[in-house]
């Protein structure tokens, strides 16, 4: 299955690097559904196979073990599998790190703006720098400890922009993203495809505040006092780290996201490349053997031997 892999990452990389530098706030759903795609691909194997008759070449035997090259792969996932374990358990140090402020009025707040029923803990991080909300069962938004000399409207604005992600159900995408990423490790395209669509979470979020009646000025001044650069586990997402600010603020600025029906359409042509690529299986053309030629038994009595030897 990597040759539809590749095929259908590059395709779908390079259709969204063309609609990304035009408009970097594409809608992030086009992302995931690629990834979603690469994450399906290998279950294709599965499907039954039209044989295609090709011309055989001939070609020198390979002398190569067969095992090498699933062997360099099951180490590559057996890594970055160990990185995202490593990540999962530095959030659980966070959390004991960390002391719980649910009793936060402005925290009460924005859940009620937001009409967000599940559980949500707020907790305030001795050493982050920026906002970070991580959890898929049970959602956790870290502050940092500055927090606490923030202007209401600045801690308004960062609370929402987190419980917006949690609204939206990003973490558990951004985690679908990541694993793709671990299983496909080896290709550039799907780990640029997943920084693509996180920065396209960000815009989205922000537009998602925007049409729930949050005024653009207020929350851009607030990313400006906020939104420093802050590195944090793949499992999370910060308020800053994927998207320059500035980017954000012009966006801001112009009042929303686009979508593309010409994007989508050029990714559904790449899936459609791979999946055909996935159920087909070249056979080689057999060759009928040669006849053999006729023998000429008038020549054969003239040049035999008269005195064959006993």
């Amino acid at each position: 299955m990597l040759l539809p892999s590749l095929v259908f990452s590059l395709l779908a990389a390079f259709a969204m690097w063309v609609f990304v530098r035009r408009n970097p706030a594409t809608d992030p759903r086009v992302t995931v559904a690629i990834l979603a795609l690469l994450l399906v691909l290998p279950l294709l194997n599965f499907l039954p196979k039209v044989a295609v008759t090709v011309s055989e070449n001939p070609a020198p035997s390979s002398t190569g073990n067969p095992w090498i090259l699933p062997a360099i792969w099951t180490l590559g996932f057996l890594f970055f599998g160990m990185r995202g374990l490593i990540d999962v358990l530095s959030m659980q140090r966070w959390n004991r790190e960390s002391r719980l402020a649910n009793d936060l009025p402005a925290f009460r707040e924005t859940l009620a703006r937001l009409n967000i029923s599940r559980r949500v803990d707020l907790r305030i991080h001795p050493r982050l720098t920026s906002p970070v909300v991580s959890g898929l069962i049970h959602p956790r938004i870290y502050l940092p400890e500055s927090s606490t000399d923030w202007s209401p409207d600045t801690l308004k604005m960062a609370l929402l922009h987190e419980l917006g992600h949690v609204q939206r159900r990003d973490l558990w995408m951004a985690t679908l993203a990541h694993f793709v990423c671990v299983l496909h490790w080896f290709n550039p395209a799907v780990w640029w495809l997943r920084r693509t669509f996180l920065s396209q979470c960000e815009y989205a979020c922000d537009a998602h505040l925007v049409e729930k009646g949050t005024d653009p000025r207020v929350y851009a001044n607030a990313l400006c006092d906020v939104a420093q650069s802050a590195s944090a586990p793949p499992l999370s997402l910060a308020m800053a780290g994927h998207v320059p600010l500035r980017e954000r603020i012009i966006f801001l600025s112009k009042g929303g996201r686009r979508g593309s029906i010409i994007l989508s359409g050029l990714i559904l042509l790449s899936a459609s490349s791979a999946i055909a690529i996935s159920v087909v299986r070249f056979v080689p053309e057999r060759v009928a053997p040669r006849p053999a030629a006729p023998i000429d038994e008038t020549r054969l009595r003239f040049t035999a031997e008269p005195f064959p030897a006993d």
